[in-house]
């Protein structure tokens, strides 16, 4: 019974002192960062460049609120603020303008 007790103590001091070591000499910055406001084109000039690039069958490099980027042409457009892109000859996709962060002629 003795035997166990000092095993317990042992592994307490041992998981104290390990914490209190990596505390002191070690910072991880665990805090939560504040928010980033992504920067957006205007709604209002992503319309206007959607339809322009759609109209004129342009090829433009869309980047997304994530900073993804797909280069293709819009092909078809759903309403004012959705468009079919097609990226390659297989790949097509349905791009929401309140997603997109910039649109860009190649």
């Amino acid at each position: 019974m003795q035997a166990r007790q000092l095993r317990n103590r042992f592994t307490a001091n041992l998981i104290n002192n390990t914490t209190n070591f990596i505390n002191n000499n070690f910072d991880f910055n665990i805090k939560t960062a504040p928010k980033i406001k992504i920067k957006q084109m205007p709604l209002m000039q992503l319309e206007i460049f959607a339809e322009q690039s759609f109209q004129k069958n342009y090829s433009v490099v869309i980047t997304m609120l994530n900073d993804k980027q797909v280069q293709g042409k819009f092909i078809s457009q759903v309403n004012q603020n959705k468009y079919v892109f097609q990226v390659n000859s297989k790949l097509f996709s349905i791009v929401s303008l309140n997603l997109v962060k910039s649109i860009n002629l190649i």
